[in-house]
Order: C-alpha cells, then structure tokens, then sequence
C-alpha cells in the first residue's frame, strides 16, 4: 500500500507499507547531483556526501553510524548526476531513531575545515583508484565526447577541483538544495504510518528565498560519429564501449528498449554473450546497459578482449546490430528478455531497499507514483514489433566508440 504526502515542511513522501516484513528501508534523496555544479567546482556534490556522515549540530560520526549498525543495520549514501541519496536498511524498531539520524546529517552537518580536509584526502584517494581501472577509463572517454560538459565531468570531480572547493562554496551549494523542499522520503517495509509522518513534519524548513524544487535534467548528446581509441600502460586486454543514441525514460519506446536491452546483455543465456562468447569466444566479458534521463537516452555495449580478437569483436558486433536493426534474431530473443525482466523485477523488490530506489526513480522522472505492480503491466504490454520498431531506430543512429589498449611501445 503506497501513501503520498507533501507535508507542511515541504518534504514529499511517500511511504510503502508492508506488513509481513520486520525490517524497512529509510531513503532521503536531495534533488541536486553533479549537474548542479560550476566546473571549477566538480566534485562538490560528493565530497557534501562524505562530510555530511562526520558530523552534525548534535552528533559526533559514532553517535550517527553506531545506533544503525549495532543492531545490523546499513547507512550509506550514493551521489549521481541529478540527486544525492541517503539511505538506510535497519530492524523496523529502529525507524523512528534513524529518521532523527539521518534528518541531521542532511538538514545540519557541521562542516568543520578538518572534517572538510579529511575527506577531501579520502576522496583523492578514490579518484586515483577509479582512474586506475580501465573499465571506468573506457567509459568516463565516451561520456567526455559524447555528453555535454555538466554531465561529461566525474561524479567524483578531478582532483585539482576538489582540492580547492572552499567550506564557503560548501555551506553556499548545500543552503540551496538541502532543504526539505526539494527532498524526497521514502520508506519501505514495516513502520508506523502515523509515527514516521509526526516524525518528518518536525523537520524544519528553514526560510530561503534561494532554495526551490530543483527539476532533474538530461544531458545533451552530440549528433555525430565518435570514435576514440586511448592507450594505457600496464594493460593485458582491450576495453570497448560502443553505445547508440536511444529513447529517454519518457519516450513511448522506453518499455521495448528495456526489453530489447535485457535480451542483449543479461545474463549468460542473453544474445550478446551467446554470439560473442559462448560462439565465437571473442570476449571473456560482455554486456550491455541502458542509460536514461527524461529527455535522452544511449545504449550500451561493453567487452573486454585480446589485442588478437579485437578487431573480429568491433566486427562481430557490427554483425549483431546489423541483424537486429534488419528485423533478424528479435523473434527469436523477444520472450528471453521481458520474461527475464520481468522476473528480474520480481525478485529485486522483495528488497525494501530496491523497492524504494525502483520508487524513486520512477517518481522522480515521471512525476507520479507507478507501482512496480503498473510497471511490469506496461513491459507486459510491449509486443514483437515494438522490439523491431525500437532495435531499427536506435541503429540506424550514430555510433559512438570508445577503445582502451594496452600501450605496447
């Protein structure tokens, strides 16, 4: 049962009762993410993720991770392009103190100038070990030439920008968007409706005239040929991305290109890794994704290979999309992949967790609450020539290519 409030406060909730679980998952997200930031200052939205958990108004970092994990619980968080997320899966006892927990580390950290300093070193950390690994290489070289320059950039920022993001500009970007109005709450497994609800209406909206519900946006993608093919040393296999333009969250053929998309990469029985692997033995790894915002949209081929096999790989896939964007192998494949998921959907929203976040990201593109029970209906609805329709128009865009080899200079 699915109950929505937009409190006095301003937060939107929606709350997902479920009565035969003895656990809930609590989700905060903040509607801005690294779009929202000024070049010079990527990585901003992260390192607010990071400080927010060392300390509140009322809380030293123990007193806000100890009561949640104690008692087996989880407290994380996660940034993206368009939203920042906090989140927690904790026994259904603990509700009502994880609400309290967690309202402070969004709506009053303490940004103190060592606890500022102390991430920052962690996360040039994680930065010199995401620009170790050549998958996010691959990827993070088409985004730069394929995406506009708000969302081309890391998540993470580069670390010159995060070292000199001030605690000014920190305090600046937080005071605009951490306000209850342009959050979303969702709680999923079992609570108590009345008390989470006087719980959350507690929370004050401080008076801001620079604050407002911020909307989601989508990244422009460039109208031509890319091809980019990098070196890196101490490399033993090529990485390849090749993705298409494809249909955004909104579009009518957003149903049939998830359904396409799970019978190109998902699993081992799934096209990609039966022709390419399983057949041919080109790649040791192979899938396929599907990126999407509401207004645009790529899919996504990845694989990893020798430098012998690389070049019947590129030509192995170029066969495979020229089949489907020719009507051939989509009857075929068609059951595989709305079968599988939907199955997929099934077994993930057993999880309060995934429950919410399926919620959320539904919510926040649409603007209305779908259920994941009106959410599988319209894949149900998706038929064989909606497949076929779909596979021939995101084919017959431009290809954007991305290459990382090993340097053997």
């Amino acid at each position: 049962m699915y109950t929505h409030e937009i409190l006095d406060n301003g937060l939107d909730v929606i709350l997902i009762n479920r009565d035969s679980m003895m656990s809930a998952s609590v989700l905060f997200c903040v509607k801005a993410g690294s779009s929202k930031e000024a070049k010079e200052n990527a990585g901003l939205s992260h390192l607010i993720e990071h400080v927010s958990f060392r300390a509140t108004k009322r809380k030293n970092t123990f007193e806000i991770k100890q009561p949640i994990e104690e008692v087996g619980g989880v407290l994380n968080a996660f940034t993206s392009k368009n939203f920042t997320v906090f989140f927690a899966k904790i026994p259904s006892l603990k509700v009502n103190e994880t609400l309290e927990i967690m309202s402070e580390i969004l709506y009053e950290p303490l940004f103190k100038e060592e606890n500022i300093e102390k991430e920052k070193g962690i996360i040039l950390e994680e930065i010199s070990s995401y620009e170790d690994d050549p998958i996010n290489i691959v990827f993070e070289n088409l985004y730069t030439n394929v995406y506009d320059d708000n969302f081309s950039r890391p998540i993470m920022g580069y670390k010159d920008t995060v070292m000199n993001i001030k605690k000014s500009t920190i305090e600046e970007f937080h005071y605009k968007y951490y306000q209850p109005e342009n959050t979303v709450v969702i709680i999923s497994g079992k609570f108590d409706e009345d008390s989470v609800l006087k719980q959350l209406n507690r929370i004050k909206s401080i008076a801001n005239l620079n604050s407002f519900k911020n909307n989601i946006t989508s990244p422009s993608i460039v109208d031509k040929e890319i091809f980019i093919k990098k070196y890196k040393n101490d490399l033993a296999s090529n990485y390849l991305v090749q993705g298409f333009k494809a249909p955004s969250k909104l579009d009518e053929y957003y149903y049939s290109t998830l359904v396409l998309n799970t019978f190109l990469g998902s699993g081992m029985s799934s096209l990609l890794f039966s022709k390419i692997r399983e057949e041919e033995g080109l790649a040791y790894e192979v899938t396929s994704d599907y990126e999407t915002y509401p207004k645009t949209g790529l899919l996504l081929f990845y694989a990893a290979t020798t430098d012998k096999n690389l070049e019947n790989l590129l030509r192995k896939i170029q066969e495979v999309v020229d089949d489907l964007k020719n009507n051939k192998e989509i009857e075929k494949w068609f059951n595989y992949g709305k079968n599988r998921l939907i199955g997929k959907l099934t077994l993930e929203v057993e999880n309060n967790l995934s429950l919410a976040l399926n919620v959320l990201d539904l919510y926040i593109n649409y603007g209305k609450i779908i259920t994941i029970e009106e959410f599988i209906k319209n894949i149900e609805k998706v038929e064989i020539h909606n497949v076929i329709e779909t596979a021939s128009s995101i084919f017959s865009n431009n290809k954007y290519v991305s290459i990382l080899s090993p340097n053997n200079q």
